[in-house]
């Protein structure tokens, strides 16, 4: 309704300044015309007060009427007064030659180009004001949806923080109340002491993720860059996650790289975390090689993949692609937004591609 009424307002506005330019080029014209009239009676005038010379030879006339004038001294009285508005013809007969007092061409002309002049001034002020209030319309309507878009995803990132936090917490304690009922064999407790400290792992990598993304985001993060043997961090990557199921490992010997350990191995372990998430039970792959001049990270899965239009977004902060089997699936937005920051921090690239037949493929492309 309100880019309705913006366009109703700039077509009137449009309207009233051509109405306008059409109203002062009619009332140019009519002054014209009117100042013919003026400039003929002041001609009559002035011959009958032999002001304007006497040319003997030649019987001058007038709208019938015979003036005593010099043709030289007319013409100097006409454009001097009247400012060159117009223009006088001597048409000869026989015995007589007939003055015509005209408007000037040439200020005919002046005045329809700068009529046509003004009608593209006013065309032009009118589109380019109505594209500055588009854009700032479009502007504000943008700013209003990414901080309607930005809250949403907050609000779903408080519910899914809460939630991963509420899950291991709860399990744990049942977990610790179990043990604590003296009918439990040794073996079982055990094996509930095992389970309870995969959850306080769980809920260390949550905050680690939360406090990290919080560091990156206001450049508090501090990167320890050092030389370190790439390949081995991808075998110690691949041997703590291989417990989460099947992960297929195919690493090229001896690459070292120089960058910061610690989070090179959050940001592959949040794909790998990922991975596994959607995958829904099937292989998952961690490669790395290399090729010319870059080093190559591939986490591959063989999942539901992510929609071409959501590639470009999923590595925004708290953004989840919107669709109902992420959000049935637990999550809170972060893991991308680290790995992308992470990467970019190494001088690197990371993108999203489709797998055959199906899946997806995080690629990560560091420079050597």
């Amino acid at each position: 309704m309100i880019v309705v009424y913006i366009l109703v307002a700039f077509a009137w506005l449009t309207y009233s300044l051509l109405n306008y330019s059409n109203s002062d080029y009619t009332l140019k014209n009519d002054v014209l015309k009117a100042g013919l009239n003026a400039c003929i009676l002041q001609v009559v005038q002035e011959s009958k007060n032999a002001k304007l010379g006497v040319d003997s030879s030649t019987a001058y006339y007038l709208k019938q009427l015979k003036l005593e004038v010099d043709p030289n001294t007319l013409d100097r009285f006409v454009q001097q007064r009247f400012q060159n508005n117009y223009i006088v013809e001597y048409i000869a007969f026989s015995d007589k030659t007939v003055i015509q007092i005209q408007i000037n061409p040439d200020q005919v002309a002046a005045l329809d180009r700068e009529y046509n002049r003004q009608q593209k001034i006013w065309w032009f002020q009118s589109i380019l004001l109505l594209i500055l209030v588009a854009t700032g319309v479009f502007g504000v309507f943008y700013s209003i949806n990414s901080l309607f878009k930005l809250n949403r995803r907050q609000n779903n990132f408080l519910l899914s923080v809460t939630h991963e936090f509420k899950t291991p917490i709860a399990a744990i304690r049942l977990m610790l109340q179990t043990i604590l009922n003296p009918k439990i064999k040794e073996e079982k407790k055990a094996e509930l002491i095992h389970k309870s400290i995969d959850n306080t792992h769980r809920l260390e990598d949550l905050t680690e993720n939360m406090l990290t993304a919080t560091q990156i985001e206001y450049g508090q993060y501090q990167y320890f860059k050092q030389p370190f043997d790439l390949s081995q961090l991808m075998r110690d990557i691949h041997d703590s996650h291989s417990i989460k199921g099947d992960l297929a490992l195919e690493v090229e010997d001896g690459i070292e790289y120089v960058g910061d350990k610690v989070i090179l191995r959050i940001a592959v372990s949040n794909l790998l975390n990922n991975a596994f998430k959607y995958s829904e039970g099937s292989s998952v792959y961690l490669k790395l090689y290399k090729d010319g001049s870059r080093i190559f990270i591939e986490v591959a899965d063989e999942g539901s993949g992510v929609p071409k239009s959501e590639k470009k977004r999923i590595f925004s902060k708290f953004y989840r692609v919107q669709d109902e089997e992420t959000r049935t699936t637990k999550g809170t937005g972060l893991g991308l937004f680290i790995v992308k920051r992470a990467i970019i921090n190494h001088n690197g690239q990371i993108e999203a591609l489709d797998n055959q037949p199906r899946g997806t493929v995080f690629r990560i492309s560091l420079p050597l």
